[in-house]
């Protein structure tokens, strides 16, 4: 059962549930039960107010959960927000309608309500204009900086805290997302978040010094867009996920359904977009782990180039959390949720939440 829900701001959540609802069964996930909420959310993105335009967007969240749990699960603590990467959106990166590539799916199915957030620029949350016409805004730096993702997750957290009625939600953060909002929200407030896992991550940066990460913002700042070739499997090679580690057909379903989520992909040539301005500034190492107080588990597929062994351990090492795990995952590269030790990546994850 699939349903759609414009939700007003937190204090008028319970109306918004009683009077905002259109459903449609979709049968693809029998007992499960997903719904898309759209939050109205003022956005942090200067270039609103720069072009005096209204700052008031749309955040598309995703919930998966089996159904008649919904309202038991916050009960039990069982609540799990996923956090996307560079250039996938939400419902892509966590909830691919094929075999068993959905985390949210899987985990729905393990007790667990699952909720994905598109950060603003991807997917089914708004984009600012600049990305339709990034050569109208020349001036303009880049859309939707770290402050406004982290912002934007924040808003989400409080959302699903009212909704279900917990004090924590858990978070998952992987690729981009954890190595800038899940780790960031989680320093900024760690009484809202009862277990962090950063998959896939990277943690010391890429070792350049000060000028050449000056230099690359210039450039992002320039294009404004990222633009993904979802068609091109080297680009996943190249971060470690080889041909033969993928489940037969998932790269064709998850080549679909990433030109499905950018309405301009057609117009595009078959490129999809992702906003340069959530890359520019960062630190190197990306944050203080040292500051990461709450139970943490980092998870690294053994191939994955994005971040070795060593700059994942240091990561451990430096985290101030009392209880903190290392997993890394055979034969597997940076996309194993598409890869045959998905099973392996659930398992780590599930038995780091029920321990």
């Amino acid at each position: 059962m699939k349903t759609s829900i414009f939700a007003l701001p937190l204090i008028c959540l319970l109306a918004s549930l009683q009077a905002g609802t259109a459903a449609a069964d979709t049968g693809t996930s029998i007992g499960l039960r997903t719904t898309d909420y759209y939050l109205s959310h003022e956005s942090k993105e200067p270039f609103y107010r720069q072009q005096n335009l209204s700052p008031h967007i749309l955040l598309h969240l995703r919930e998966v959960v089996t159904a008649g749990t919904e309202h038991t699960s916050g009960k039990d603590n069982k609540v799990l927000l996923f956090i996307h990467g560079a250039t996938f959106p939400a419902s892509v990166a966590f909830d691919l309608d094929y075999k068993n590539v959905s985390m949210m799916r899987h985990f729905a199915k393990l007790g667990w309500d699952t909720f994905a957030l598109d950060l603003e620029g991807y997917g089914q949350s708004t984009r600012p204009p600049i990305m339709d016409k990034p050569d109208m805004y020349p001036s303009s730096k880049a859309p939707i900086n770290p402050e406004v993702t982290v912002d934007d997750v924040g808003h989400a957290v409080d959302f699903i805290r009212v909704l279900r009625g917990v004090e924590k939600v858990h978070l998952l953060g992987w690729s981009a997302g954890s190595m800038a909002e899940a780790p960031r929200y989680t320093i900024q407030q760690p009484d809202k978040v009862a277990k962090l896992i950063l998959y896939a991550t990277n943690y010391l940066g890429k070792g350049k010094n000060a000028e050449q990460r000056q230099q690359d913002d210039a450039k992002h700042n320039m294009e404004k867009n990222r633009l993904g070739d979802p068609a091109n499997m080297k680009r996943w090679a190249k971060l470690g996920t080889k041909e033969e580690y993928l489940i037969p057909g998932a790269f064709e379903a998850y080549r679909q359904a990433h030109l499905a989520s950018d309405p301009k992909s057609a117009e595009l040539g078959g490129k999809v977009r992702a906003p340069w301005g959530r890359f520019i500034g960062w630190p190197e190492p990306h944050f203080d782990a040292s500051k990461i107080t709450v139970p943490t588990l980092v998870i690294r597929g053994d191939s994955d180039t994005v971040g070795s062994r060593e700059d994942n351990q240091k990561l451990v090492a430096d985290l101030g959390s009392k209880e903190k795990r290392y997993v890394e995952i055979e034969r597997a590269g940076h996309m194993i949720q598409y890869e045959k030790g998905n099973t392996a990546l659930y398992q780590a994850i599930a038995n780091f939440l029920d321990q």
